[in-house]
């Protein structure tokens, strides 16, 4: 199973400029094809999608039969990806995140975000908008993990606990890896599981600033 590339093309809708968005810290993006339409939110929509993609194609994955991962392994060829908000913080991106999901959302989105905003952003429909085309591209190498295939990867049981308001996930002891090493994987699979619990999970060893983590 090869990766998407470290780049993709977005079209831009809603009137985003390409500046707006080169310069934004978060986005929320809409991946359309014939089977519905999918809307998340990243910091890093590159890295997100990777992330996506590999969740299609590895069986072992709790994420396999996810709807939109079912998508990807019929359509990923057809695939077309839109950015219809940008935000300059976190709090502000989920709200507009669940504003899409709300207004866009076609089949493919498992977990739906409350849209406490009553707000609608401006959003207007998909096929009535010709987008300027931009190009982005994964940021950095660090925490890149996703482009590494199951071969140079560990399993791993880990466990959830909360840092301050945060679900995160660290290793036990008795493994190949030191216990509690902090394991770096997407929010919306530590947010499926309650503090405690223990899961299995591959990873590959990486290091940020000197501090060895897992990816």
């Amino acid at each position: 199973m090869n990766l998407p590339s470290t780049k993709l093309r977005f079209q831009l809708i809603n009137n985003l400029t390409e500046n707006e968005v080169k310069k934004s810290n978060y986005f929320i993006y809409a991946h359309v094809c014939s089977e519905g339409v999918y809307v998340g939110m990243s910091s890093d929509p590159v890295k997100r999608f990777q992330e996506h993609y590999s969740n299609a194609f590895n069986k072992y994955s709790h994420h396999y039969d996810e709807k939109f991962k079912g998508a990807i392994r019929k359509c990923s060829v057809t695939l077309t990806h839109y950015i219809v908000a940008i935000a300059s913080s976190e709090e502000i991106a989920r709200k507009k995140e669940a504003a899409a999901i709300e207004y866009y959302s076609d089949r493919l989105n498992t977990i739906v975000e409350i849209n406490n905003s009553g707000r609608d952003y401006g959003f207007k429909p998909i096929g009535s908008q010709i987008g300027q085309i931009v190009v982005l591209e994964k940021k950095g190498s660090t925490g890149a993990g996703y482009s590494r295939d199951d071969s140079q990867r560990k399993t791993v049981t880990a466990e959830i606990y909360m840092d301050g308001c945060k679900k995160r996930l660290r290793t036990i002891e008795g493994q190949a890896y030191p216990a509690g090493l902090n394991i770096e994987c997407p929010r919306d699979e530590r947010a499926k599981f309650d503090v405690g619990d223990k899961v299995r999970i591959n990873v590959s060893i990486s290091e940020r600033k000197g501090t060895k983590y897992l990816v």
